[in-house]
C-alpha cells in the first residue's frame, strides 16, 4: 500500500503527518511500530517546517511487516546540521540522532529541486502487542476514550530506552498536543537544581512564538494545584518537587480544553515532572562522580611529588579548562606574593597571561587579598584588574591556598565570556585548592626538613680531604635515607701532632636526628682528643666513656681511627679499631687481604678492649676503611660480603685513592637494583710515590 500527502510549511503540518502515518499503520495492522514510525515522522516533518520552509511531500509505502516513510522538501542544497549529539537537550533538529537510534533503515537523497530523508521499519520478534490508539472525539481539547490515557503518558519501554530525557519529554508533548488537538505547547523548568532562571525544555510549536518565560515562571510559582490562565488563551500547570515548583507545562488554545482534557495535560505534566527530575537526580549523580573523580585524580597527582614549583603548576592545569578560562597561582613568602604558575585554555595566550599577571597592579592587587581574604572565594571587581584580564572573562574570582590555618597562595582564575559557574562549581574549586595547599604545605616542609638534614649531614662529614706528601685520601658517602634523613656513618682526616695523618671512620646505629646526636659527638671527640695527641685507644676510651654518659640516649657505635706517618719504607700506620670492620690492605700488585684486629664495641660495656695494630703501606700500596654499607649491600638474598669487597679492591689496585674510592662504589651499586638498605662510606689511604725519603 502506497499514501503521499502534501503539507503546507506550517506549525500543523507534523501534527497532520503525524495522524496520516496512525492511520495508514493502523489500517496495515502494524501498530507494533506506530510509536517508532510516529515519532520519527513528526521530528522529520518539524524539521522541514523549520528549516526548509517550502512544501512538503509525505510518502509512505507499506508492506508486509514493514513501513518506509519519506519526507520531501523543495529546498534545495546541503541538509541542516540536525543535532550534533545524542546529548544534546536542544529540542530542534533531533532527526537524525532519533533515526539512528531506531530505524533498522534510513538514509538521504538529493535532486535539482530539493532533497528528502526517508527511513525503514520492519516487525521484529520483540513480541510486543499491538497497543490500543486513542479514538479522536468530534470536538476539540477532548478525548473520547480511555485508552487515551496509555497512549498520552508512556511509550514502549524498548523506545524509551533509546531517547534522551530531551525526546521522551518532546514525544510526551507532541502527543498531548497531537490528541487534544493543541496547535501550541511549551515545557519549561530550572536550567538546573540550583537556578532561578528556566528555559524552555521541549515544544510543540516549531517557530518561535514562545511565551514570555519570566511571566510563566512567575504565574507557575504564585499558582496552586489549579491551573493558571495567561493571555492569548494560553494555560500554566506548575511541576512540583517537595522543594517547590520547579517548572510548568504550557499548552495552548486552553479555551477548548474541558476539565476532562485538563485533567489529562495534568497527568502528562506530572509524567513530565517525573522524567525532568529523574534526569536531573541523574544528571547530579554524574556531576557528583566526575567531582569525586576530579578530586581523587587531583589528589593521586598532588601525592606523586614534593615539588612545590611542580604542586603550583597541577594547580594551574586542573583548574583551566574545567573551572576558568585562564588560571595564576601566587605563592606568599617574606618578600610577598609571587607568581608561580599560570595556564590559559589557549596556548597562546599563556605568554600575555603571565606578563599581564606578573605586573605591578596586579601584584599590589593580591597583596590586598592576602590580607582581606578569608577562607571562601571571593569576587574580584572588574576595574581592579588589567585591562586584557577584564576584556577576556565575564568574572574573576580568587581562591585562597589554605592549609593548617595559613594563608600559602591565592589562585586568581577567569571565567570565559558569556559562561556563569557550572552548578557547585565553586565548591569544588575550593575544595581543589585545599588539597592543593595541603601539598604544597607538606612539600614545603618536606623541603624545609631536607634542608636541614642536608646541613646537619654536610657538617658531620668534611668538605674536602688534605693532601700530603707521599700520601693520598680518596672518600664516596652514600646515605640510604630518602632525602631528609642524616645517615649515621661519617669518616674524617685531620692533622695531628708530629707531622701525622689521623683518620677516622665510624658507624652510629640508626638514622635521624638522635643517630646524628652520636655522629657528631663521636667526631668531635675523636678530633678534638686525636689534635691534642692523645693515643688512639685512649680516644676511642674516651668516646665510649661519652656514650655511655648520656644513658638512654646513647646509641650503639663503631669506630675507627688510625694515624698515618711517612717512613723511609713507607707509610706507617697504626690501627685501633672498636668493633668496626677490618681495613682491607691492597698491594701495588693487586693482592687484597684484612688487616688488623677489631676491639669491643662502643656504647655497651665500661671497659672496652682496644687493639693498637701497626702496618706498612709501600709505594703504591692502598689502604680501604669502609662502613658495613659495602659488604651488606644486597641483590635479592645475596651478600656483596667479603670476598666480592675483596676481589673489588684487587681490580683497582694501581688506582688513585680517589678513582679506588669510586671504582668500589660503583662496584657496590652496581651488585644489585634494589635501594640501598644502609649508608655507605669508603675512605681510601695510598702510599703515593716510588720512593720514600730517608728521615
Amino acid at each position: 500500500m502506497t499514501a503521499e500527502s502534501t503539507l503546507p510549511a506550517q506549525v500543523l503540518s507534523p501534527a497532520v503527518a503525524r495522524r496520516a502515518v496512525r492511520g495508514a499503520m493502523t489500517e496495515a495492522g502494524l501498530e507494533v511500530m506506530l510509536d517508532d514510525a510516529v515519532l520519527l515522522v513528526s521530528e522529520l516533518v518539524t524539521n522541514a517546517v523549520v528549516h526548509a520552509g517550502t512544501q512538503i511531500e509525505l510518502r509512505l509505502d507499506i508492506g508486509p511487516g514493514s513501513v518506509r516513510v519519506e519526507v520531501i522538501d523543495y529546498r534545495p542544497g546541503a541538509l541542516p546540521a540536525l543535532l550534533g549529539a545524542p546529548g544534546d537537550d536542544s529540542e530542534t533538529g533531533r532527526g537524525m540522532v532519533l533515526l539512528d537510534a531506531i530505524a533498522r533503515e534510513w538514509g538521504t537523497r538529493h535532486f535539482a529541486g530539493g532533497k528528502a530523508v526517508w527511513f525503514k521499519l520492519g516487525v521484529t520478534d520483540r513480541g510486543v502487542a499491538p497497543r490500543p490508539l486513542p479514538l479522536r472525539a468530534s470536538g476539540r481539547g477532548s478525548p473520547a476514550s480511555p485508552p487515551v490515557v496509555s497512549w498520552l503518558l508512556g511509550l514502549p519501554a524498548d523506545l524509551e530506552e533509546r531517547l534522551t530525557p530531551a525526546q521522551l519529554l518532546g514525544e510526551l508533548l507532541h502527543r498531548l498536543c497531537d490528541t487534544l488537538d493543541l496547535q501550541q505547547g511549551w515545557l519549561l523548568a530550572e536550567s538546573d537544581q540550583h537556578s532561578e532562571q528556566w528555559s524552555i525544555v521541549a515544544r510543540h510549536d516549531p517557530t518561535d512564538q514562545a511565551p514570555e518565560i519570566e511571566e510563566v515562571r512567575r504565574r507557575a510559582r504564585g499558582g496552586t494545584d489549579h491551573p493558571l490562565s495567561l493571555e492569548s488563551g494560553l494555560l500554566v500547570l506548575p511541576l512540583r518537587r517537595r522543594t517547590g515548583v520547579f517548572g510548568a507545562l504550557v499548552v495552548g488554545d486552553a479555551d477548548h480544553l474541558d476539565e476532562t482534557g485538563a485533567a489529562l495535560a495534568r497527568l502528562v505534566g506530572d509524567r513530565m515532572g517525573v522524567v525532568l527530575r529523574d534526569d536531573r537526580a541523574h544528571a547530579v549523580e554524574l556531576r557528583d562522580r566526575r567531582s569525586l573523580a576530579l578530586l581523587a585524580e587531583a589528589s593521586e597527582l598532588f601525592a606523586a611529588t614534593l615539588d612545590v614549583s611542580l604542586l603550583m603548576t597541577l594547580t594551574a592545569q586542573l583548574v583551566v579548562p574545567r573551572f576558568a578560562n585562564w588560571a595564576g597561582v601566587y605563592t606568599i613568602d617574606d618578600q610577598g606574593p609571587r607568581l608561580t604558575a599560570v595556564a590559559h585554555a589557549l596556548e597562546a595566550g599563556t605568554a600575555p597571561l603571565r606578563e599581564s599577571l606578573a605586573s605591578d597592579a596586579v601584584r599590589a592587587l593580591v597583596q590586598r587579598l592576602v590580607r582581606e581574604l578569608g577562607a571562601q572565594p571571593s569576587l574580584l571587581p572588574a576595574n581592579e584588574l588589567p585591562a586584557a584580564l577584564r576584556d577576556a572573562v565575564g568574572e574573576s574570582l580568587a581562591v585562597p591556598l589554605v592549609a593548617r590555618g595559613r594563608l600559602l597562595g591565592v589562585v586568581l582564575v577567569g571565567r570565559p565570556l558569556g559562561t556563569g559557574p557550572a552548578i557547585d562549581d565553586d565548591g569544588l574549586l575550593l575544595d581543589l585548592a585545599r588539597r592543593a595547599a595541603l601539598a604544597v604545605d607538606n612539600a614545603r616542609l618536606y623541603e624545609e626538613r631536607t634542608a636541614i638534614a642536608k646541613a646537619l649531614q654536610s657538617s658531620l662529614l668534611p668538605t674536602a680531604l688534605p693532601t700530603g706528601a707521599h700520601v693520598e685520601f680518596g672518600s664516596r658517602y652514600a646515605a640510604a635515607g630518602v632525602g631528609n634523613e642524616v645517615g649515621g656513618d661519617f669518616y674524617d682526616v685531620f692533622a695531628v701532632p708530629g707531622g701525622l695523618w689521623a683518620v677516622v671512620i665510624g658507624d652510629v646505629c640508626g638514622k635521624g636526628a638522635k643517630a646524628a646526636a652520636i655522629t657528631g659527638l663521636a667526631r668531635n671527640v675523636l678530633r678534638l682528643l686525636g689534635q691534642d695527641g692523645t693515643p688512639t685507644p685512649a680516644v676511642l676510651r674516651r668516646l665510649n666513656a661519652a656514650i655511655l654518659d648520656l644513658g638512654d640516649r646513647g646509641r650503639l657505635c663503631t669506630a675507627l681511627m688510625a694515624t698515618v706517618r711517612t717512613a723511609p719504607s713507607g707509610l706507617v700506620v697504626r690501627l685501633s679499631a672498636a668493633g668496626h670492620p677490618p681495613p682491607v690492605l691492597v698491594t701495588a700488585d693487586g693482592r687484597a687481604a684484612f688487616v688488623g684486629t677489631s676491639g669491643s664495641l662502643l656504647g655497651v660495656l665500661e671497659d672496652i678492649e682496644v687493639p693498637d695494630d701497626e702496618l706498612v703501606l709501600a709505594p703504591g700500596d692502598t689502604l680501604v676503611f669502609y662502613t658495613d654499607g659495602v659488604t651488606e649491600r644486597r641483590d635479592g638474598d645475596r651478600m656483596f660480603d667479603d670476598d666480592r669487597l675483596l676481589a673489588a679492591c684487587a681490580s683497582a689496585a694501581g688506582s688513585s685513592a680517589d678513582t679506588f674510592a669510586g671504582l668500589l662504589e660503583q662496584a657496590v651499586r652496581d651488585f644489585g637494583d634494589q635501594a640501598s638498605r644502609d649508608d655507605l662510606a669508603v675512605l681510601v689511604v695510598r702510599a703515593s710515590g716510588a720512593r720514600f725519603p730517608n728521615l
